[in-house]
């Protein structure tokens, strides 16, 4: 039996379901933002932030039906080198990143440009499900954060265009599976995609897997009680491409660095923006790095928006 904060937050969840969601507003490229939608394929403007319920469905991939290559820019990342990404659930940077009932993973996947993501040919690079040690699942990180994180492309990844599709999975109603008759129920998915050209001196081209194809509604990490209690969550798709080609990936993905150079904890309050640094290449390429360290005395946030 579901307790009563719990059933009024799911209630609340359903009541504000269409403000309630999330989509890749920009990017943060050497401490300037850039423009809302630049290198992202179109959105689909009446429900940008509308979610993606059926595995099956072909807007799983992307979210829109807008997949004409030449109608993006390709944005110009190095691997190695930290870059921002920015989420919303508005059309204005001053809105929340997504409703706090609609918590669940975080993923990046990449798929060379020529494939246009059609086939076997999405590889994953990012993701972060359940923290139990902070009790939170990584939407809860980004919701202190304003929506931003930062990212570094793995360095042995080969150079070239890539589609970048990011993804949140929401599981507020994610206790049933989703169908034609019970549409509302399900879990909820937001991805989308953009543009990269990727300079990276790398030759790695990992396995790749068909979007859509990587989920089952009955997947233990999409069929999952939000409401009930679980010290686990398994995330669900295909395994990070280290897996299959047994090499290291840098998996930073977390809020913005602190004044100090350190990542902020999951469970702490968002960092003091700073000036621009030079970005840096990742200290130990050996040993992933999975989990951010933890900062005791988190600063307070400026008026001011920036990145590190």
């Amino acid at each position: 039996m579901l307790k009563l904060s719990a059933f009024l937050l799911l209630l609340l969840a359903a009541a504000h379901s269409v403000s309630a969601h999330t989509y890749l507003f920009r990017f943060n490229i050497d401490g300037k933002d850039t423009d809302r939608g630049q290198y992202i394929r179109a959105y689909r403007e009446s429900t940008v932030n509308s979610p993606v319920k059926d595995v099956n469905n072909k807007d799983l991939r992307c979210r829109t039906d807008k997949m004409n290559p030449k109608d993006t820019q390709n944005l110009t990342l190095t691997a190695g080198v930290k870059f921002g990404l920015e989420f919303h659930e508005g059309d204005e940077d001053t809105s929340r990143f997504i409703e706090p009932a609609h918590r669940g993973p975080g993923l990046i996947y990449l798929a060379p440009l020529e494939s246009n993501g059609e086939g076997d040919v999405w590889f994953k690079i990012f993701e972060k499900g359940y923290d139990p040690k902070t009790k939170k699942f990584y939407t809860e990180v980004l919701m202190k954060s304003g929506g931003k994180m930062e990212f570094t492309i793995p360095e042995d990844i080969k150079g070239g265009d890539y589609l970048m599709r990011t993804e949140f999975i929401a599981l507020h109603t994610a206790d049933k599976e989703y169908s034609a008759k019970s549409k509302g129920d399900g879990a909820e998915f937001f991805p989308n995609c953009a543009q990269i050209k990727l300079i990276s001196k790398g030759t790695l081209e990992p396995k790749g897997y068909p979007i859509p194809g990587i989920y089952k509604s009955n997947d233990p990490g999409i069929l999952f009680n939000l409401w009930d209690k679980y010290d686990s969550y398994v995330i669900p798709g295909p395994p990070m491409y280290n897996a299959d080609a047994g090499t290291p990936v840098n998996q930073e993905g977390g809020p913005p660095d602190n004044e100090e150079g350190e990542p902020s904890s999951e469970g702490g309050e968002p960092t003091k923006p700073t000036k621009p640094t030079k970005p840096t290449t990742p200290t130990n390429p050996d040993k992933p790095i999975v989990k951010p360290v933890v900062v005791k005395k988190p600063c307070q946030r400026k008026k001011k928006r920036s990145y590190q």
